[in-house]
């Protein structure tokens, strides 16, 4: 009898000691979620008559558009640039180690086209770790993004209801008109947002729409949603100036 609670009491503590360990190991392992990063719409549209070869390659695909969007969206323009020529020329960086998994929000396999949507959760500690070999650095504020909108308006009517418009996004911490014209303005901002896919989402929110410039890094067009909807009267130069107080796999 003795002999058998001396033995229950020695599991017992080989037990909590265990449960200790496990514990500390994935404190140890286990990311802060400030250290992830998911990028959202990724779309793909290629010709395969394989579905699982299909599949395989539009998951790397999707994985290589997604850190592209990551980069250009955490670093800057000249940063941005150089890390985008090491990857080019560096074949040998396996770009999964970034990845901590995806979701396959949909797919299609339609005679030989291929059609599929992505969203792709990155390590930013492991993606890290290559641009500081680079000198290569995220920005400080990794949330606060500085961008060019180029927008587009009918005429001045809707140019306001567009000032009105971007005025009510609450993420937007101050803007600047660097040029204006008769039906297009450039337009710097100060936005405090997480990532592209909810630059996407706010702007849709308060009716504007926002499309990637191609070919430039932090650049978007703008127009109005509903841009012939509204009357607002003539334009006014107070706007110059403003400031305002689906199931997860994980990668292999």
């Amino acid at each position: 009898m003795i002999k058998n609670i001396k033995y229950f009491i020695y599991s017992l503590k080989l037990l909590c000691c265990l449960i200790i360990l496990f514990g500390i190991l994935i404190f140890n392992n286990g990311g802060n979620a400030n250290d992830f990063f998911p990028v959202d719409n990724i779309n793909i549209d290629s010709i395969y008559e394989d579905i699982k070869l299909a599949r395989d390659n539009a998951t790397q695909t999707a994985i290589l558009l997604g850190l592209d969007k990551l980069l250009s969206w955490k670093l800057s323009d000249k940063d941005y640039i150089l890390i985008k020529s090491i990857l080019k020329d560096n074949k040998v960086i396996d770009t999964k180690i970034f990845v901590t998994g995806y979701k396959l929000h949909y797919e299609v396999l339609s005679n030989i086209n291929y059609k599929a949507e992505f969203s792709v959760f990155y390590n930013l500690k492991e993606i890290s770790k290559l641009l500081n070999k680079h000198n290569i650095f995220f920005h400080d504020n990794i949330n606060v993004k500085i961008m060019s909108l180029n927008a587009s308006f009918n005429n001045y009517r809707n140019w306001r209801l567009l000032i009105k418009n971007l005025n009510s996004i609450e993420e937007i911490t101050n803007y600047n008109i660097l040029s204006l014209s008769y039906n297009n303005a450039l337009i710097q901002v100060s936005i405090n947002i997480e990532n592209e896919a909810s630059l996407f989402k706010v702007f849709s929110k308060s009716r504007i729409d926002i499309q990637k410039r191609l070919n430039i890094h932090d650049g978007y067009n703008i127009s109005l949603i509903d841009i012939n909807t509204r009357d607002i009267d003539s334009l006014g130069l107070e706007y110059k100036n403003y400031k305002k107080d689906s199931s997860i796999l994980l990668a292999e």
